[in-house]
């Protein structure tokens, strides 16, 4: 942890190179450490700006296996095995045990599945609404 410490506070640090080396070594040196300064915070910030793998956020566009169906065809819910775990979900097609489905998106603890084609790109996937 310290080291990261350390590493956000360098372009402070590297002033010092200025009391201890001639002046055209120091602005090459500190000019230097500005750059790689600026590297390391553009990675952080891009890593700080990815979505999350994991958790429910992390489940969307993966492919999911009809365990069973709990309900009629309309607004019909189902058990889903996800990465190893069982999930409840809704969709709006009707499917069977055992097809492969796609996760579109996360209602709290329900997922909203679809048919695993790739006729509908996921962008164009609308979520079920919810009733109360």
């Amino acid at each position: 942890m310290h080291a990261y410490i350390i590493l956000l506070l360098l372009p402070l640090i590297g002033i010092v190179v200025f009391w201890l080396l001639p002046l055209p070594l120091a602005i090459t040196v500190y000019l230097v450490i500005l750059v790689a300064s600026g590297l390391m915070y553009r990675t952080i910030v891009r890593a700080m700006k990815k979505r999350s793998k994991y958790g429910a956020e992390g489940l969307i566009g993966s492919e999911a296996r009809v365990v069973s169906k709990l309900g009629p065809h309309e607004q019909a819910q189902y058990m889903v095995r996800v990465r190893g775990e069982l999930w409840s979900a809704n969709s709006r097609d009707n499917l069977n045990p055992d097809e492969t489905v796609k996760v579109l998106s996360v209602n709290g603890l329900t997922l909203v599945v679809g048919k695993n084609s790739s006729d509908q790109p996921l962008s164009h996937a609308k979520p079920l609404e919810q009733h109360p």
